[in-house]
Parts: C-alpha cells; structure tokens; sequence
C-alpha cells in the first residue's frame, strides 16, 4: 500500500498520468514525464561528489497552491494545457474502457495558468493551515480517481483491475496510432531526470538531512506518531488503506488525517525540515543548470515538437 505522504518523483506511468493531479498529487506519486534528448553525459553521474553549491539561491514555497517551486521546474517538458499526450492516453483510455462496456471519466490537464512547482511532499507535510484544512491533499471529486491499490489481484475491485489491464492496452493504442510520438528507452538519462537525482542524492546524503530528520522524528514522537524516516510515519499507512477500501480517496479529510497531518507539518515548520533543505536541494540544481543549460533547452523544445505529434490523434478522437 502506497503511503499517504504525498513525495515528489521522477517516475511515474510514462503515459497516462497528469503531472501535476488534483488528489492524486498527494495519494499518488505521479510526477512530471521528463525531457529527452541527446546527451553528452556519463550515464552514471553528472559531477563526482562533493557538488557545487551556489548559497544564494533559495526554493520559493507557495502556501496558497500547496507547492515549492524549484529553479529545475522551468524546465518542465511538458505546456500546461497542451499536453496533448496526456489528453490522447485518456483518450485511449476510455475506449479501452468502452470495449469493455464501462464509462471513463477523462481527466483534464492542469490549465495553462495552473503553477507550476514541486508538489512539497519531498521531505514530508510543511503547510500548516493546509493541513488543518484538508488533512494530506485537497480532494477534488470532479477530478480524480481514486488510485489504484496495488496490493493482490484478489483484493483488487473490477474497476482497478480493468485500470490496470487498460494502461498498457492504452499504450500499444498510442503507439501504433503515433509511432513517432513513442518514447525512448533512455528517457530516464536525461540532462532533466539526471540533475534532480543529482541534486536530491546530495540533500539525503548531507549532515543537515540527518540532524533535520532526528530533530523532526524527535518532535512528531513526542506528539504521538510513530515516525519512519524523514516526513513519514507509521500512522499513515491504516490510514490510507481504510481510505482505499472505502473509496474515501475523494471525501473530505477525516479528523484523524488532518489530526496526523497537522502534527507532521507543525513539526516541520518547528525544525525547519523542508525549508532547509529544499533550499539546499535548489542550492545544488543551479550550478549543474547553468553548466548544461544548453541541453536542458534542447531536451524540452524536442518534447514540446514529440507533444505536438499526438494533436491529431486527439482532435481526430475528440
């Protein structure tokens, strides 16, 4: 079972899930699809440890939308509300669903003028009013399904197994449709992908995650939680899995997850986890933007111009 603590990620479906998901930004790691391009870079690693680290620079934390915004986010593959990959998977989707007799509600993209930032769940809960509002993730039950418990077969409901039967139906649709739109095997090396590994390898490996990590874990303990490592406790998982089994992912918080939500946050903002170190994490992505800048553009304009190849499929199919 997934844990309810909402963790920003690079992997995700490579096809089929909005970067940035309403409910399932916390209840799912979804994650942004990143760029492609050629690389003139080991596979292995960009800088051999320690990593340049530029002080001035600083994460921005937008309390209102819930997101840290982060120097490597602007360069995000993908146009809000011209995602047309995302649109033609759900396309895909639904008539995958209709072989099948069932209806499948297509989820919209995020607006053009939706922010753009990581999703804050990195080192754990820090908004405090969000959390004392709605507890892990602000619901949005016009649009988001419930995600999927990846647990047995057996204990899977028949929408979920016919999600998860449909998603790789889905992509040999896509595939077959838009052959030029299909993703390379390497995506995950890109100049993109690569500088947030980077960057957050240094953050977990550094002195100041440990010492954050004891001083939060110290805090929610004294509160009553049972922490597990930086950002996550134990509690959590009941939580999520009474949520799965109720199809509660949708409902309003509960008073026992804003309870354990605020709690996490509160200790957050007391010791300074998040701030810290998203701060460090940004401190390190900017020197290794600005040394590879160049391919960072290229990687994003390509997938711009591979986007564009679904927009025919998906004005065909509208």
């Amino acid at each position: 079972m997934k844990s309810l603590n909402r963790r920003s990620a690079a992997s995700a479906p490579r096809t089929g899930t909005s970067p940035r998901t309403g409910t399932r930004r916390r209840l799912l790691a979804t994650g942004a699809l990143l760029a492609i391009g050629v690389l003139p870079l080991s596979a292995c690693s960009l800088f051999n440890p320690p990593l340049e680290r530029d002080e001035s620079v600083h994460a921005i934390f937008d309390a209102e939308q819930d997101i840290v915004k982060m120097p490597l986010d602007d360069y995000l593959y993908y146009e809000r509300g011209t995602h047309y990959e995302y649109t033609a998977f759900q396309i895909a989707m639904k008539q995958c669903f209709a072989e099948h007799g069932q209806n499948y509600t297509i989820q919209a993209p995020y607006s053009e003028s939706a922010p753009r930032g990581d999703l804050g769940r990195k080192y754990g809960p820090w908004n405090v009013e969000y959390a004392q509002k709605y507890g892990f993730q602000k619901r949005d039950p016009n649009n988001a399904a419930a995600p999927i418990s990846y647990n047995s077969g057996e204990s899977m409901s028949p929408e979920d197994k016919l999600r998860t039967e449909c998603y790789p139906k889905a992509r040999e649709t896509l595939e077959a449709a838009v052959p030029e739109g299909k993703r390379p095997e390497n995506e995950g090396q890109s100049t993109n992908s690569r500088i947030s590994t980077e960057a957050g390898n240094a953050v977990y490996g550094s002195t100041l995650h440990r010492e954050l990590e004891e001083k939060w874990k110290q805090c929610v303990s004294d509160r009553g939680l049972t922490p597990r490592s930086a950002g996550s406790v134990a509690e959590e998982t009941p939580l999520a899995e009474q949520l799965s089994k109720n199809d509660g992912f949708n409902k309003p918080a509960s008073e026992e997850e804003i309870r354990i939500a605020t709690i996490q946050a509160e200790c957050n903002q007391q010791v300074g986890m998040s701030k810290q170190l998203y701060d460090l994490e940004a401190q390190y992505q900017m020197p290794l933007i600005r040394k590879y800048q160049s391919q960072l553009e290229q990687e994003r304009q390509a997938d711009r111009d591979r986007d564009e190849k679904f927009k025919q499929y998906v004005q065909e199919h509208q």
